[in-house]
Formats: structure tokens, C-alpha cells, sequence
């Protein structure tokens, strides 16, 4: 059973990773916002770095936490505290009632999933894999 654990485990991390760059998708391919202003570059910047982030995790997740490697989880998981929550934290303060439902839904959704995920994989690690 505890093989399993870590498969699905790795998968839902790994999925969760390839669903985070969904965020930075709409400002990539687009046109919007300009480059070649100062709002637009800090975007741009933005999609790029959280392109960046995701592709480290699904890289982490189809690696070394599918192997069971400890600290594997927790460079999955650093991220989440570092980066997600203080995300999620800012959004719901400065994004306002109309849109708070479509900001703040799939961060939490994405933020649970890497929490059921990083939880399976750590149940799932084999004894020899726990040092």
C-alpha cells in the first residue's frame, strides 16, 4: 500500500505543479500586458518566475518525491509557505469582493491539493527511504 501512496502522491504533486502554470499562461501568450511598460515588464516577470516555480516542483514531484526522498517533500513544501500562502494571504486583502472568489478558489484548491499530495507521498515512504 505504501508504494501506491507515493505514486498517487507524486502524481497529485505533480499535477498540482503543472496546474500552477496555468496562472502565468494568460500573460505569456498574450500581448497583454505591454512589456515596454513598467507594470507590464513586473507581470512578465511575475508569469516568468511562477513558470519557473512550477516547473522546479513537477521536476520534484516526478523525481525525487516519487523515489520517497525526504527532503524532496520539503523542498515541495518550502514553496507553499514561502510563496503560496503570502500569495493567497495578499489576494484576499487587496483583490476586491467581485473577483475575491476567482483569485482566491484555485489557490486554495491548488494549495490543498499540494497538502493531500505532499501528506500521500510522506505516508507512502518505505522504511529504508526515512533517513
Amino acid at each position: 500500500m505504501r508504494p501506491r501512496f507515493l505514486r498517487v502522491g507524486s502524481f497529485i504533486l505533480a499535477a498540482d505543479a503543472a496546474l500552477l502554470v496555468s496562472a502565468s499562461l494568460a500573460i505569456i501568450l498574450t500581448n497583454e500586458p505591454d512589456p515596454t511598460t513598467r507594470v507590464g515588464r513586473h507581470l512578465w516577470a511575475g508569469a516568468l518566475a511562477n513558470t519557473t516555480v512550477a516547473l522546479l516542483l513537477f521536476i520534484l514531484a516526478v523525481g525525487p518525491v516519487r523515489r520517497g526522498e525526504r527532503w524532496a517533500l520539503w523542498a515541495y513544501g518550502i514553496p507553499l509557505f514561502v510563496y503560496g500562502l503570502p500569495m493567497l494571504v495578499m489576494d484576499a486583502t487587496y483583490v476586491g469582493p467581485a473577483g475575491r472568489l476567482g483569485a482566491l478558489g484555485p489557490q486554495v484548491l491548488g494549495l490543498g491539493l499540494a497538502l493531500v499530495g505532499l501528506t500521500l507521498a510522506g505516508l507512502g515512504r518505505s522504511d529504508r527511504s526515512r533517513g
